[in-house]
């Protein structure tokens, strides 16, 4: 969820309690279209049921912790449901696919499933839950791969094969759904399909290794599974890597998954695959085919002979099955680090399944009790309170031997016990148990009756974890669950035809100290600590606020998507109370690159609180230059004797605001050192966090190879100095050539567009120097404008390069887009009721008590009126306002900042990047774009500069739906009034577009009585 999920928890300003486990947690979209559709699997024609036109339906592919959003339009004539055979859905019940958990999709509707497939690896499948459908098809393989960092204990197969194997039925679902109703058994399969077909084929090269993917997606019946010529190498059963034991021939019962190792190491021709059915008088036998590619002979001989009825050979085959304790499964701890033998158990629960007659009609019972689905979900009973849908414990924990009756059986447990279940199974059938939201030990199988006694002979050490679990005839079967995932989950017998998800935290703490007035320290630390995250990770922040005064944090740049409750300024967040804590949950989507936080309430982000902020790619998706030795974060700002309290009442009382004493690089004023090694390459993570003074950059005796700009690849560049503006960030490479005689060299960072100009400096320490840091600083730009304005039109987007995506920047033609607005604004300072405003378009921003983003959800009236503000710059004086921009959902707009002022000017967008396309002297015109635009290659990013008397254009697409904080990032301006905010909507509620409200939201002002 998105996505791994580091948490911070944020206190006076402090960060504690650190850790991190990543994920690529992609997004996925499919859209399935479920129809009938006519097929001859056994040689006659019957209908079927098709997914997007196919039978079986699609293969679905993922990785651990990836998000899947896939929308089910149903076709049939008939409700219908899909559910996701071993997927746990964490925390989410809700999107289970049964009918105790959820309302059937109509004929001629559609439902989106929701689910992540959180910590989970391995094979799994899908297929219908509604009636009878699942004997028609709609079933499909669901393969979920490591993720890369996590390594796998086996080499990377040449080729991944699913095989869906099953039982099947010339008669059609309504057939057999009417002679259940009617009272009569189930008939006996007519064959055995192998994905769908009386005989497939699977190639492969000689001498290589492919991993073959075998689930039993057929109704009642057990198989046997076996390769002619060829040996199978079991590694994995339904997320779990096992020990790594070589088979004849593999039974696999109905609803299990198991994966195996095969090795084409025989003479090159075709061998038979076969499945057969076990336990059954009549042996149904299907083939495919192993082609060898260099094969020029078809497969012959007698088929590879199969058990038939042996269930000891059975019983003793699944003993051997073993975790693998030593190994990874989708997270990085080993499976055996979870000691499950040695956990007390709660609660002994015994299940035993039976076959009775209930009203003259040939029903099947679990305890006695022979389930009848109510017309109301048990989930959405349970989650409103709706009374006569179930009661729960309505049935026993144990058989009663009572006779059997029909009802809705419910048991309750507690969230977090540890539990035995024993299936007892009385009956001369094979039976195969499911339990829905989650996997579990199988430590035992014994024949007869169950007693407390069998569990002298329980694995308890390496006894593997599964989602379904056989038991044999006049048997019983023994698991171990550990009750971890709140909902309600659906134990079902599969072989019956009646009744029936890296989270890193980090905490943080805010207090006062004193650098050279009160300081603003997060954790104890001046600047705060530096966040490292990857690309589509979830980060959880508690922010503890031990100031005396309310206080937010906002990340600066994080897009915030769908989700711009998260944002931390005072448009959308109540500020956080003294000595009470608020926790931001916010998703590193689709983002790469170098970012920054600091406090946006009043002037604290003049004392501190700020820091680093890196996302970095995931391993899957190339970055364009090689991995550097190290990356160094550097914080560079302007800085105040003057404390925040007092700068504040400096303006407050209409004066203006003091040129700052000094420049600091990660909060020191000179003694910063940077140790490094000669003739390694090092990332130069560069951002300028001050409060009002651009800044350039430069290092003695080294170039300064650009590339990366707010999450943007550029192209590299080199430069000897780099102009970086408020609230700005930017990535250089810079080798460390100097290496004859190692030296001590400057690290500076002087004011631009100052008098006086204002330089600090830091050390880059070479390994082995002894000399320390000397001679002349190098120079530096000082008033330059027409310098700093053609440097910034050299910054370019990398269009071949990948960012946060597999596709390359510039395979997004921003150019070519028509634009929908033009929104021209413009910054003037004035006095208004006798104090030192600014204003944009004549509108000096003033923050309502409630927050806008509130004020909206609730429809609370007399807040805010939209478009507030004008397009463009209107006459007559400045006046005070809440000044917000309704826009329009995939709007493109071109937005001009228009500067007639003398000082140069910073603006920043909250929720999204921009492309930066054109500078230029003097009053905007629509004439100018054919002669200043870039439409080719202008980078884009969040915060752009607008020089003195001069003009700065940027395009934005609109794809972000909330309301938005479009700034000045001169942080004086910007309390005084330079601000406004963006409304991007559209009237269609979905979390596809915005996310709700969030549960923890801290409610004031109007808002407060809601």
């Amino acid at each position: 969820m998105g996505r791994a999920v580091l948490l911070f928890l944020l206190g006076t300003l402090a960060f504690w309690n650190v850790s991190v486990l990543k994920a690529e947690d992609a997004y996925k979209y499919y859209s399935w279209t479920v129809t009938y559709g006519t097929a001859s699997p056994l040689g006659s024609p019957q209908q079927v049921i098709l997914i997007n036109g196919q039978f079986p339906g699609p293969r679905l592919d993922t990785i651990t912790n990836e998000n899947i959003v896939l929308d089910v339009v149903n076709k049939l004539d008939q409700p219908f449901l899909l559910t996701w055979n071993g997927i746990k859905q964490r925390k989410n019940s809700w999107q289970d696919g049964v009918y105790g958990t959820n309302c059937p999709i109509p004929p001629n509707s559609n439902f989106t499933y929701k689910f992540q497939t959180k910590d989970q690896i391995g094979s799994y499948t899908y297929f219908p839950s509604t009636l009878m459908h699942r004997a028609a098809g709609g079933f499909g393989a669901l393969n979920i791969y490591a993720r890369s960092v996590i390594p796998v204990p086996y080499a990377k197969p040449a080729g991944d094969f699913s095989l869906l194997i099953g039982d099947w039925y010339k008669t059609g679902h309504k057939a057999l759904q009417q002679i259940l109703d009617s009272g009569k058994t189930l008939p006996f399969p007519d064959g055995i399909l192998i994905n769908g077909q009386g005989r497939s084929s699977f190639s492969g090269d000689q001498g290589k290794t492919y991993m073959f993917r075998i689930s039993n997606v057929g109704l009642s019946t057990s198989f046997n599974f076996r390769i002619q010529g060829h040996k199978l190498k079991l590694v994995e059963v339904e997320g779990s890597n096992v020990l790594q034991n070589t088979y004849g021939s593999l039974d696999v019962h109905v609803g299990q998954s198991v994966t195996v190792l095969v090795t084409l190491d025989q003479s090159p021709k075709d061998y038979y695959i076969v499945a057969s059915t076990r336990f059954t008088k009549t042996i149904l036998t299907a083939t495919s085919v192993l082609h060898y590619t260099n094969s020029r002979v078809s497969v012959s001989g007698p088929l590879p002979a199969g058990p038939t009825n042996e269930i000891g050979w059975s019983i003793d085959q699944a003993r051997s099955y073993r975790w693998n304790l030593t190994s990874n499964a989708a997270r990085p701890n080993p499976q055996g680090s979870f000691h499950y033998g040695k956990i007390t158990t709660t609660r002994t629960i015994v299940l035993a399944n039976s076959a009775p007659i209930i009203n003259g009609k040939q029903r099947y019972a679990v305890n006695g009790v022979s389930y009848i689905n109510p017309d109301t979900p048990l989930k959405l009973a349970d989650y409103f309170n709706i009374p006569g849908v179930f009661s729960l414990n309505s049935i026993q924990s144990s058989p009663s031997g009572n006779g059997a009756n029909l009802a809705t059986s419910v048991m309750g447990v507690s969230h977090h016990e540890f539990i035995e279940v024993v299936f007892q199974n009385n009956e001369d059938s094979m039976q195969s148990w499911h339990l829905d939201g989650y996997d579990f030990w199988v430590v035992g199988f014994g024949a007869g009756q169950w007693t407390q006694n069998a569990r002298t002979g329980y694995n308890l050490v390496d006894a593997l974890t599964r989602h379904t679990t056989q038991v044999y005839p006049n048997s019983w079967t023994a698991i171990l669950v550990s009750l971890d995932n709140q909902g309600v989950s659906n134990q079902e017998e599969l072989d019956r035809s009646s009744g029936p998800g890296r989270f890193g935290f980090f905490k943080t703490r805010t207090v006062y100290r004193n650098p050279n007035g009160p300081g603003i320290l997060i954790n104890g630390q001046f600047p705060g600590p530096t966040v490292n995250v990857i690309t589509n990770d979830n980060v959880i922040v508690d922010v503890e606020n031990k100031l005396d005064e309310p206080l937010l944090l906002t990340w600066n740049g994080i897009k915030q998507r769908k989700s711009s409750w998260q944002d931390g300024v005072l448009g959308t967040n109540c500020p956080i109370p003294p000595n009470t804590n608020w926790t931001y949950r916010m998703q590193m989507k689709d983002q790469i690159g170098t970012y920054t936080y600091f406090p946006s309430t009043l002037l604290h982000r003049a004392a501190g609180g700020f820091g680093a902020f890196n996302i970095l790619a995931r391993p899957v998706i190339p970055v364009p230059y090689p991995k550097p030795y190290d990356e160094i974060s550097l914080l560079i700002s302007d800085w105040w004797k003057k404390d925040h309290k007092e700068l504040q009442q400096i303006i407050d009382s209409g004066d203006p605001f003091p040129l700052p004493d000094g420049i600091l690089i990660n909060g020191k004023p000179q003694s910063t050192s940077f140790d490094v090694v000669p003739g390694q390459t090092y990332l130069f993570r560069v951002s300028n966090v001050g409060m009002t003074t651009s800044i350039n950059f430069r290092i003695q005796g080294h170039t300064l190879l650009l590339v990366e700009c707010e999450g943007a690849h550029t192209m590299q560049e080199v430069y000897d100095s780099l102009d970086i503006h408020v609230g700005q960030s930017s990535s250089f490479l810079v080798t460390l050539n100097n290496t004859g005689d190692p030296k001590d060299y400057f690290i500076i960072a002087s004011t631009r567009f100052t008098k006086p100009v204002l330089t600090s400096t830091a050390t880059l320490h070479y390994q082995g120097s002894k000399a320390a840091a000397s001679g002349a600083l190098p120079v530096g730009p000082t008033y330059h404008i027409h310098w700093s304005m053609k440097q910034a039109r050299t910054i370019r987007w990398n269009l071949t390069a990948n960012a946060a995506r597999p596709n390359i920047q510039g395979s997004f033609h921003y150019g070519t887009i028509k634009i929908a607005r033009t929104i021209v604004l413009e910054n003037t300072a004035a006095k208004i009721d006798g104090k030192l405003k600014y204003a944009v378009n004549k509108v000096s921003y003033i923050n309502p008590d409630t927050p806008l983003k509130l004020a909206d959800y609730f429809n609370i009236s007399g807040v805010f009126q939209l478009d507030s503000i004008k397009d463009s710059p209107p006459s007559g004086p400045e006046v005070f306002g809440t000044s917000v921009i309704e826009t329009t959902l995939h709007d493109f707009v071109e937005i001009v900042f228009q500067n007639s002022e003398s000082t140069i000017q910073s603006w920043h967008l909250d929720g999204y990047d921009f492309w930066s396309v054109g500078f230029g002297s003097g009053v905007w015109n629509s004439t100018l774009r054919r002669r200043f635009y870039n439409l080719n290659d202008a980078t884009s990013r969040y915060t752009v500069q607008v020089y003195p008397y001069s003009w700065s254009a940027i395009f934005v697409s609109l794809d972000n739906k909330g309301i938005w904080n479009l700034r000045s990032a001169n942080w004086p301006r910007r309390y005084l009034g330079q601000e406004l905010y963006v409304r991007v909507w559209n009237d269609e509620p979905s979390p596809f577009t915005e996310y709700d409200i969030p549960q923890n939201a801290l409610l004031c002002g109007k808002a407060a009585k809601h």
